[in-house]
């Protein structure tokens, strides 16, 4: 348990470190400048991602280029960590007992695909990621042992029961790999989004050729008015970055 609690600590440490340069980088531009929009970002990444489930791997080879498709229930701030904001959730709130947390989802939040994200995706994303179901694995199910049940009363609602109080609850949510994915295709494959990408996130996957290039364009429809500023990312996968 010491090395987990070791391991997840410095991961966080490694994302606030990220989050608060990438944070002053646009408060420098921005006081310089206001963003233009336009461009396509090209990004090296060492390797090819193993798959684009990022509920089912732990390098930051699918991390990197996959955020950038999905949204998590909250996040942390990326400009007040370790503060937790809302991402698709707007608002939340526990019990007196901390034993039961209630989320209250954006409306209106569109899937690539042009369907409607509701309670069932976010309760249908979380079962996966705790209790796996036979043909998947989760890497992260073992942080979660505090979650008893998840229900959705509600097209927008979100309700967590827990085994027991933990104090970690809502910063474990904001865990960056948790994405949100569409319970539709979940039911047709479970191991669908190993291949395929459908979020809500500011873009889409444009195209994935392997040990070559992963590339994502933007989302007209995304849900942040105003974002993303760029049209797309083109990732080339280098094994040895020094080259």
């Amino acid at each position: 348990m010491q090395g987990w609690t070791n391991s997840f600590r410095t991961s966080m440490w490694i994302v606030a470190v990220c989050t608060l340069l990438v944070a002053g980088l646009m408060s420098v531009s921005l006081a310089q400048d206001q963003p233009q929009p336009g461009g396509v970002l090209k990004v090296a990444i060492a390797g090819d991602p193993p798959s684009l489930d990022m509920h089912q791997e732990t390098t930051f080879k699918v991390k990197i280029p996959m955020s950038n498709c999905y949204n998590t229930l909250v996040i942390f701030d990326p400009h007040g960590f370790p503060n937790v904001i809302g991402d698709l959730a707007k608002s939340w709130t526990s019990s007196e007992d901390g034993m039961t947390w209630t989320f209250k989802l954006n409306e209106g939040v569109k899937f690539h695909d042009g369907s409607e994200l509701t309670s069932a995706d976010v309760k249908a994303s979380w079962e996966k990621i705790v209790w796996p179901p036979k043909g998947t694995i989760s890497t992260k199910k073992s942080y979660y042992g505090m979650i008893k049940s998840i229900e959705a009363p509600d097209r927008y609602t979100v309700v967590y029961h827990l085994n027991y109080p933990s104090a970690s609850f809502l910063a474990m949510l904001a865990y960056p790999h948790n994405f949100i994915f569409s319970k539709k295709y979940l039911d047709q494959d479970i191991n669908y989004y190993k291949k395929n990408v459908m979020g809500t996130g500011p873009y889409k996957l444009k195209s994935w050729v392997r040990g070559s290039t992963l590339e994502v364009e933007r989302n007209p429809g995304y849900f942040k008015e105003g974002l993303p500023y760029l049209d797309g990312i083109k990732y080339f996968m280098i094994k040895d970055l020094s080259a």
